[in-house]
């Protein structure tokens, strides 16, 4: 399982800053170095340590919401406020910290909450208006350094499952790419004459790799499609299902080792999920050697014009769903999100238009990126020459790229007998 204690910390630490969306560690850091923290404290008095001054917090006392919402109303910010209510969910109450004259220091995101829960009361802790500078600055800009290596890697890698909740009920854009290159996809109808453009396009024997909840591969199947799944990632809940994952990979390995020729493989919405580049290079490295002369790949992931991605650099969303999201920016990539802080941490990867063909083109020769309703887009026909047992080891082990990782770090998904032959 997913360390709990990781994945309480990154909520903890966002949640007691009281910090835009947008910003980052980096911003934070350069910020506190801006507040001049050690001139502050440099004009406050000592405070002996074994006084009840030296331990403000543990005079907190009860407060009524109403009036202090209504005096800092003009500072509230969303983002800060969905990770204080997510906090609460978890029955975490931290007190806010204020001047006499009830203007808020640290914690206006926990008392928007409040006051939109309908809480009559929260936790105060009172400072007076000299150490309230140097409490700002120290409360709510520092931060966790948010770089994910080793088995905090690992714990990233984890969280790179499709949720369950994500069903589809029409083809996604990878899918519809072959036919289609703008139009609205709730319109596709998969009737007999898209299926026979589809066809023609994509031959009838193909890979869904990475499939997710297997939406698009049952309604190919419906449509006479004979198609392979490969999905490390099954959702069970808020976690991973370990043994469909393992049967997802047997059967793929199966479909390799028997030789099966792939017309068309597709890479719907799989490489934002995928949190570091060299991992996704190991994916492309993999759908390139699976690839026939004339093998068909169409690929799709959200860019950075899409909505989702201009929340964290324009602005709050507007969309009720976006707007109480948790999600904030990483430092460790140009493009990068953190959500989803309170379950299984994901990242996800927004491209540039220039980022997304040159990495593709780094393994197929002739390609055609574009950009089609604010998703980017890829599609090729040219061969490769990477050879797959380069590429895939004899047993997967988790700890070596994210498309195997799929339970906890460490564990390893044993088909190196499948392997053989290939």
């Amino acid at each position: 399982m997913i360390g709990w204690a990781e994945t309480i910390n990154i909520l903890f630490n966002r949640a007691t800053n009281d910090i835009a969306v947008q910003d980052t560690e980096r911003d934070m850091g350069a910020a506190l170095r801006g507040a001049d923290v050690h001139s502050l404290a440099a004009k406050l008095p000592d405070i002996p340590p074994d006084s009840p001054a030296f331990f403000p917090c543990m005079a907190a006392e009860m407060q009524d919401v109403l009036p202090l919402a209504r005096r800092n109303v003009s500072r509230f910010v969303r983002h800060a406020a969905n990770v204080g209510r997510m906090l609460a969910r978890l029955h975490v109450h931290l007190p806010i910290v204020a001047t006499p004259d009830g203007t808020v220091i640290n914690g206006v995101g926990r008392l928007e909450a409040a006051a939109r829960k309908g809480r009559k009361e929260i936790a105060v802790v009172t400072l007076d208006e000299e150490r309230a500078e140097l409490a700002r600055a120290m409360l709510n800009l520092l931060s966790m350094d948010f770089r994910f290596t080793g088995d905090n890697a690992d714990f990233l890698r984890y969280g790179a499952f499709r949720r369950k909740w994500l069903h589809r009920t029409y083809l996604g854009r990878a899918f519809a790419l072959p036919v289609y290159r703008h139009k609205r996809l709730s319109d596709v109808r998969l009737d007999a004459a898209f299926m026979g453009k589809w066809k023609a396009a994509c031959g009838e024997s193909v890979l869904d790799f990475g499939s997710g909840q297997g939406d698009e591969a049952r309604m190919l199947r419906d449509a006479g499609i004979r198609v392979t799944e490969f999905e490390p990632y099954p959702a069970d809940g808020d976690t991973v299902n370990r043994e469909k994952g393992r049967a997802s990979a047997m059967g793929f390995l199966s479909a390799v080792r028997a030789g099966t020729p792939f017309s068309a493989i597709f890479v719907s919405s799989v490489l934002n999920s995928v949190p570091f580049p060299e991992d996704r290079e190991h994916i492309l490295r993999i759908v390139a050697a699976l690839c026939g002369p004339e093998t068909l790949v169409c690929a799709a992931a959200r860019g950075t014009k899409s909505s989702s991605w201009g929340w964290f650099t324009e602005g709050e969303a507007s969309s009720e769903r976006a707007s109480r999201a948790c999600n904030f920016p990483l430092d460790m990539e140009k493009g990068v999100i953190l959500g989803d802080i309170a379950t299984a941490p994901k990242a996800q990867k927004f491209f540039e238009e220039a980022e997304w063909l040159e990495l593709w083109s780094r393994y197929f020769g002739s390609v055609e990126a574009g950009l089609s309703a604010l998703n980017l887009t890829f599609r090729t026909r040219t061969g490769s020459a990477w050879g797959l047992s380069a590429w895939l080891s004899s047993r997967f082990p988790i700890g070596s790229a994210c498309l195997w990782r799929t339970y906890e770090p460490g564990a390893r998904l044993d088909v190196s007998r499948l392997r053989r032959g290939i």
